[in-house]
């Protein structure tokens, strides 16, 4: 009997990139006050408004991804 072997599949993939676009959302107020911070003459409100733009851009990019995507499950008999 052959040992399979496991990869990281397109769902886990998807998972992880959702997750990764989480993580970026919730520690984006804090960073942009940061960087307002070291900034002279600079509000968190413009920084904050460009990131958001950005991560509107990521995350319509990895939706299109979703819908091209085609996911196939294979289901093996052992």
């Amino acid at each position: 009997m052959q040992k399979k072997t496991v990869t990281v599949g397109l769902k886990e993939q998807l998972g992880f990139g959702v997750i990764a676009i989480a993580l970026l959302l919730f520690f984006l107020p804090s960073t942009a006050q940061q960087i307002a911070d070291i900034i002279k003459n600079s509000s968190p409100y413009g920084i904050l408004s460009g990131s958001v733009l950005v991560m509107a851009v990521f995350t319509l990019l990895a939706g299109i991804a979703v819908v091209v995507a085609k996911f196939e499950e294979k289901e093996e008999e052992e």
